[in-house]
């Protein structure tokens, strides 16, 4: 059970992730460099302001936000999971 909402919470953070990645790459403003493989992938998941119009990051933050709760959810859940194996033996 703990494995399979490990896994959920893992795979949900990352779909969120990318989610909010994909609508800042959507919204790309016209006045800085294009996306590419030399963006700063951090810079644009902290800072989506400098990189996305302002109509849509509302929604690329809490796309972000979301998805970091639950990558933090899913490392509870495996420190969860070591602190009892290691209380049991």
């Amino acid at each position: 059970m703990r494995l399979a909402l490990w896994f959920a919470l893992l795979l949900g953070g990352n779909l969120a992730l990318v989610a909010g990645l994909f609508l800042t790459r959507l919204s790309w403003r016209a006045d800085v460099e294009p996306f590419g493989r030399g963006s700063p992938l951090l810079q644009i998941l902290f800072h989506p302001e400098r990189f996305a119009t302002p109509q849509w990051l509302r929604t690329i933050r809490r796309l972000n936000l979301l998805g970091g709760v639950l990558l933090c959810a899913a490392v509870g859940v495996l420190a969860w999971d070591i602190a009892s194996v290691v209380r049991r033996g």
